[in-house]
C-alpha cells in the first residue's frame, strides 16, 4: 500500500528556504577566477548556484494507471449484517509523474494545513513520480484515477501552498545571487585578473 506520512512528523518550509539560503555565502565565497572570468564560465557558475539553492515548483503529470493485485478477505459477522461491503480488494497501481523539487512535499507549509477525519497523511515520494494504491471492491482503472485526488488531498493541499511560497521566494533569492555573483566576479577580476 501507499506509504503515508503524518504531517506532525514533517519539517516546516521555512526551515527549508533558510536551509537553502544558508548555502549562498558558502557557494559564491569559494568561487575561483576561473568561474567568473569568461562570460560562458560566469553563466555556468550563475545557473549552477541558481539550482544548489532555488526551489522549483511541482508540476504534476496525469495520474496513470500501472497495474492491479486481488486480494479475498473474508466478512466479518458484523460487515455480512450490515451488507454493503465486499470481500473482494482490487489494489490498482496508480502513478502520478512530476516536475520540480521533491522537498515540497516534505515539508508542512507556513501558512499551516486543514485536517480531515478520511485524510491518511501526506505521500512523500522518493522518485520524480508519486506512487499510490487504491482499493477498489471492482477491477476500475478509470474510477481509481478518479480516487487518486480524494486519497491525495492533503499532500496536494501541501503541494500547493509550497509552490505559492515558492513563487516570490524564488524571485527573491534569483535576484540576491545574482547581485551576490556580479560583486564577486568584480572582487575576483580586480585581485586577481591582471596575473
Amino acid at each position: 500500500m501507499s506509504n503515508f506520512t503524518s504531517p506532525h512528523a514533517l519539517p516546516h518550509f521555512s526551515n527549508l528556504k533558510k536551509e537553502r539560503e544558508s548555502q549562498i555565502n558558502s557557494l559564491i565565497n569559494s568561487l575561483k577566477l576561473k568561474d567568473v572570468q569568461e562570460d560562458k564560465a560566469f553563466e555556468r557558475t550563475k545557473q549552477r548556484i541558481r539550482n544548489a539553492v532555488v526551489l522549483t515548483r511541482v508540476v504534476l503529470g496525469k495520474p496513470q494507471f500501472v497495474d492491479h493485485d486481488f486480494q479475498e478477505v473474508p466478512l466479518t459477522h458484523t460487515q455480512m449484517l450490515v451488507g454493503g461491503v465486499s470481500p473482494n480488494h482490487f489494489i490498482h497501481e496508480i502513478s502520478i509523474p512530476f516536475t520540480g523539487d521533491r522537498e515540497l512535499f516534505s515539508h508542512v507549509p507556513e501558512e499551516g494545513f486543514s485536517y480531515y477525519s478520511s485524510d491518511r497523511g501526506v505521500i512523500v515520494p522518493y522518485s520524480n513520480q508519486i506512487e499510490i494504491s487504491v482499493d477498489l471492491p471492482e477491477l476500475n482503472p478509470q474510477r481509481a484515477t478518479e480516487e487518486v485526488s480524494r486519497v491525495l488531498r492533503m499532500t496536494m493541499e501541501f503541494v500547493d501552498k509550497n509552490n505559492a511560497s515558492v513563487e516570490t521566494w524564488s524571485f527573491a533569492i534569483g535576484q540576491r545571487i545574482d547581485t551576490l555573483l556580479d560583486k564577486k566576479r568584480e572582487e575576483l577580476i580586480n585581485l586577481l585578473g591582471s596575473g
